[in-house]
């Protein structure tokens, strides 16, 4: 009987009408029969006097303590109302339709028997289609004895990235830090706003950017715009908002971040650039007010004028 026990299905057998109707001794015989498949049968059925059961007139007696024919009697009862199945030409009793394993669990059981349903979609040497048709392999994985290489290993390309640049970068020495340190911590002292009376004059946090700019291959006039620029603006915004930077520290990550995305701002002009610039620009209008007439001028001649 699949999934169900004999207990479970006497109690649902009290109150099949089928049964009530047959007595309280049909119902006791439904109970002992019933047992007595589970006992001695096999797959839910038993066939008397074959294999190890019993024949139907020991069973009538030792069990029931009735006759062969009474006990027939009472087979053919049940039989008649489903409750049991018998049939008196092989002798086999068997369990109601009710009680039946269903399509699904005697398949289940046979394919047990043969070991089981295959995993889904598993492909083998015999069910996949794409070798269905060739012969066997003689050697595992189909490989020749006298396979032999035509190809030379690949030599692995040399990495090309940030962290192989850095490697060859040389690490820079401990005076070369103090010099740009030095350099670099007034000037971004004064660019911070701090007044040097009244505030602590301590821009120890310039070492760590001296370093990082020196191994990012920076020069330390480029290490000194972008701490300048980048300190600059971070004042500006925070004096904005009315709360001034505390201390040095306070610009220590977005200096760092700077840095490391190594964008150097413009130079800044002297005054004799800006100088040559204005006289420059104002040329170059007089030129294109003339239509182009002369030659074009030329800032670097302005320049070497405003240089002398």
């Amino acid at each position: 009987m699949a999934r169900k026990s004999i207990e479970k299905a006497i109690l649902d057998a009290v109150s099949d009408i089928r049964l009530q109707a047959l007595g309280f001794e049909a119902i006791g015989i439904w109970v002992f029969l019933m047992n007595l498949i589970r006992e001695i049968g096999t797959d839910g059925s038993v066939t008397f006097g074959f294999g190890r059961a019993p024949s139907l007139a020991d069973v009538a007696r030792i069990r029931f303590g009735m006759t062969e024919t009474e006990l027939k009697t009472h087979l053919e009862t049940h039989c008649v109302t489903q409750l049991l199945a018998w049939d008196d030409a092989t002798q086999t009793l068997s369990y109601g339709p009710d009680q039946q394993p269903s399509r699904r669990t005697i398949a289940n059981r046979l394919n047990g028997a043969k070991g089981g349903r295959p995993p889904k979609n598993h492909v083998t040497e015999r069910t996949d289609p794409a070798q269905r048709n060739l012969p066997p392999m003689a050697i595992k994985g189909g490989k020749s004895v006298t396979e032999s290489k035509t190809h030379a290993p690949i030599a692995k390309a040399k990495a090309n990235n940030d962290s192989y640049l850095k490697a060859k970068l040389v690490e820079p020495s401990a005076s070369e830090i103090d010099a740009v340190f030095n350099r670099i911590g007034p000037k971004a002292f004064d660019a911070a706003g701090f007044d040097p009376a009244r505030d602590l004059q301590n821009w120890s946090a310039a070492r760590q950017w001296a370093a990082d700019g020196l191994r990012k291959g920076m020069t330390p006039d480029e290490i000194e715009r972008v701490v300048v620029a980048e300190v600059s603006r971070i004042a500006e915004r925070q004096r904005n908002k009315g709360k001034p930077a505390p201390h040095m520290g306070y610009f220590g990550k977005a200096v760092c971040a700077a840095i490391a995305a190594g964008v150097i701002p413009e130079e800044p002009k002297t005054f004799a650039q800006q100088v040559a610039e204005r006289d420059w620009e104002e040329a170059m209008r007089e030129w294109v007010r003339a239509g182009g007439a002369g030659p074009q001028p030329v800032l670097a001649d302005y320049a070497a004028k405003a240089a002398a």
